[in-house]
């Protein structure tokens, strides 16, 4: 992996980042705007990573990519699990990409979609230790009414159904991304 690598991983982690946190903001409404927020930052994240996508070349870029976006969102109280999910999908998309021999637009697509199920790492916890995490210091943080809102309206069911929803919006995000790439950023010489 090449310095120039490394710079582009760089870069492009924190546009991602920056794209989605912003969206992420809407958690501040109350829980549904932490599902709304989120599913919104996962089509808008698509077009960071696509552009990110034309600058990858060879496999560990995508896995880097999430290591220090996931390890950036650690720091902002996000469960250890959302570390190790974000690596996992991020490998599954690796693969995807090498299929696509890096070059694939469809398979591109389709890494995206995978890398965004990342997205329900925050989430995985009210599966197997809710009480634990619904009263950590974090989540306490947010309030006795928003934790009385997330507890209620984040069953299993609703999770799951966020979860593959993630892999839609990670379709619709990959494939604005591209739109966005062939439409403005050839034009301007950035692709």
């Amino acid at each position: 992996m090449s310095p120039r690598d490394l710079i582009n991983i760089g870069i492009f982690a924190a546009l991602f980042i920056v794209t989605i946190s912003v969206f992420n903001l809407l958690e501040f409404i109350g829980p549904l705007g932490l599902l709304i927020g989120g599913a919104i930052g996962i089509v808008a994240g698509g077009v960071p990573f696509m552009l990110f996508l034309t600058r990858v070349r060879h496999a560990g870029m995508v896995t880097i990519f999430a290591v220090i976006v996931w390890g950036f969102l650690l720091v902002f109280a996000n469960p250890p699990i959302a570390v190790v999910l974000g690596v996992v999908v991020a490998l599954i998309a690796e693969v995807l990409l090498w299929l696509g021999g890096y070059r694939s637009r469809r398979m591109s697509v389709l890494a995206y979609a995978v890398f965004s199920v990342s997205a329900t790492g925050p989430f995985v916890p009210l599966f197997y230790a809710r009480h634990e995490y619904l009263s950590s210091a974090a989540m306490q943080q947010m309030g006795t009414d928003f934790l009385d809102g997330m507890d209620t309206l984040l069953s299993p069911t609703v999770l799951i159904a966020y979860a593959v929803s993630t892999l839609i919006l990670g379709l619709v995000g990959g494939a604005l991304g591209l739109r966005l790439l062939d439409k403005h950023f050839r034009k301007a010489g950035l692709v």
